[in-house]
């Protein structure tokens, strides 16, 4: 059985190990600790284990999807899509009515990820990674 639910406390250690797998340069655990309570913050459950987790926030008026990460071993079977589709819904629910986010320039199956679900570039930002360039992205609501 598979859940969608906000995340907690117990879920950041399964969390910064799906993050330490996924990104270049993780966020450290202090960060997911800070948005505990946040209710863009959530995870794919699966089995009682954490397989993906997603994190909504603002940035100039929009919602943001300040993170999205799916475990190498359960990605391709539609977890984050059903994450990125849940952000959208409470984005939607707070009425806000564009997301905004940024992914890496070289990270071209991130970028066809965000297009398949409608969103388009927006801008390069120069340096907004400390090895890349970011690709601002965003998608009307």
């Amino acid at each position: 059985m598979h859940l969608i639910r906000e995340a907690q406390e117990k879920d950041i250690a399964g969390i910064v190990i799906i993050e330490d797998m996924s990104f270049p340069v993780p966020w450290p655990d202090f960060l997911f600790m800070a948005n505990l309570g946040n209710p863009g913050f959530i995870v794919y459950e699966d089995k009682k284990n954490i397989v993906g987790y997603a994190i909504l926030g603002t940035f100039m008026d929009n919602a943001h999807l300040l993170s999205i990460a799916v475990h190498p071993e359960h990605r391709k079977h539609g977890i984050g899509s059903f994450l990125l589709k849940a952000c959208i819904g409470i984005a939607r629910c707070h009425g806000y009515e564009c997301i905004t986010l940024e992914v890496r320039e070289k990270n071209l199956k991130g970028q066809k990820f965000y297009q398949a679900h409608g969103f388009k570039e927006q801008e390069i930002v120069p340096g907004y990674y400390l090895e890349d360039n970011a690709v601002r992205m965003y998608l009307k609501i």
